[in-house]
């Protein structure tokens, strides 16, 4: 368990955060659905809520990689400020690390930083996927895993 923090204002928009039209189960239900379209299997197992301005996430029965990628996808969310980690997974694996994208940062740039090697940029590519479509499409203020 644990708290990640996020960009509030980067990220998929999927309520007005300006005006703040959306209440918190509005906000829930929305994140849910945002989930469960996002391509990653198991979600049913994963319950979101909003409270404040974070996601709680819980739920089990999931592997370490999908829990990464399911605290990912809800946090890179616009007016999410953090997700609060409450996922038992099914088997302990090691965790990876994640890296918050700045101004002016490619995928390539990102893999020479952590692994040194510029070439290793597929690795975070496949990590992310299915939250990123492309490794031309990334932003600041998106949150990335990036495996050991």
């Amino acid at each position: 368990m644990g708290l990640f923090n996020f960009v509030k204002e980067a990220g998929e928009k999927l309520w007005d955060t300006v005006t703040g039209n959306a209440d918190a189960a509005d906000q829930s239900a929305k994140l849910k659905e945002h989930l469960n379209k996002s391509g990653l299997p198991d979600t049913d197992k994963v319950d979101v809520k909003v409270v404040d301005g974070k996601a709680v996430v819980s739920g089990d029965g999931i592997s370490q990689e999908l829990k990464e990628k399911i605290l990912v996808a809800v946090g890179n969310v616009a007016g999410i400020s953090g997700v609060e980690d409450h996922i038992t997974v099914a088997q302990s694996a090691g965790e990876s690390t994640f890296y918050t994208v700045k101004k002016g940062d490619t995928l390539s740039a990102i893999s020479k930083e952590v692994y040194g090697d510029a070439n290793q940029y597929n690795k975070i590519f496949e990590a992310n996927k299915p939250m990123l479509s492309s490794p031309d499409k990334i932003y600041p203020g998106q949150v990335l895993r990036i495996p050991q």
